[in-house]
């Protein structure tokens, strides 16, 4: 049981997850890079179990929205993935403890990131799919960031299928990681409360974010995409390095 936020404190926290929806929503990825370092800034209760939650709604919304993107045949493999991710991240949520995990991950987004933007790209497979999205899966559940692994393969994709397939594996990939913080003992009815209580900013973001798809697809979306997958990896680098 966490204790309760001032009115002041949930008004900023709609704010900051209506700005990443916002993002998000564009481009089918940014959420967590965007909320989770503000979410902990304002008050760390909103972070990450009640993010969690509050990202689900986002992600339906953007499953529904570009419905004509999904990719049955991506999803055959990401979801096994993010289940096998999610569960191991389950066993480091039990047994250990450190910022080491998180220091790895953001070095090995940056190290992709740089690779990708030297022009290398890698051919989407089921077998690749799988792999990036377990990492998704144990990336999600410790750091709040799911997303690099995924965009880093099929980033060359058309951005309504980066965006439908993407949000449906995050809304997997969320509530998986919702049931590991649960069974660790890092998730409650009041996250869940919590969560609700950003969805207006969530609904904002997400109707307002609507309007940037047709502007940043096509070759905008690449560059944006890796952008922020960088900065992603930057963020996790420093808040480790710096003790945030």
């Amino acid at each position: 049981m966490g204790h309760q936020p001032e009115v002041w404190q949930i008004l900023l926290a709609n704010v900051a997850v209506g700005i990443g929806a916002l993002i998000q929503s564009g481009t089918g990825f940014g959420l967590g890079l965007v909320a989770v370092p503000l979410l902990i800034l304002i008050d760390p209760v909103f972070a990450p179990g009640a993010f969690l939650v509050a990202s689900l709604f986002q992600n339906i919304i953007m499953a529904r929205r570009n419905y004509l993107g999904v990719r049955r045949e991506w999803l055959s493999s990401i979801v096994p993935g993010l289940v096998a991710g999610t569960f191991f991240a389950f066993l480091v949520l039990r047994c250990l403890k450190g910022p080491g995990v998180e220091l790895a991950i953001g070095v090995t987004i940056l190290t992709a990131v740089m690779i990708s933007a030297a022009g290398f790209t890698l051919k989407v497979t089921s077998r690749r799919l799988l792999s990036g999205a377990s990492l998704a899966g144990v990336m999600g559940t410790l750091a709040g960031v799911p997303g690099p692994p995924l965009i880093l393969l099929i980033q060359n994709e058309r951005g309504e299928e980066i965006r439908a397939n993407l949000a449906l594996s995050f809304l997997v990939g969320g509530a998986f990681s919702i049931a590991s913080l649960y069974f660790a003992g890092r998730f409650g009815m009041f996250q869940f409360c919590m969560g609700l209580s950003m969805i207006p900013g969530i609904l904002l973001g997400a109707s307002l974010g609507g309007r940037l798809s047709p502007f940043l697809d096509g070759p905008r979306l690449r560059p944006t995409l890796l952008l922020l997958v960088g900065l992603g990896g930057v963020a996790l680098v420093s808040r480790n390095l710096m003790g945030w």
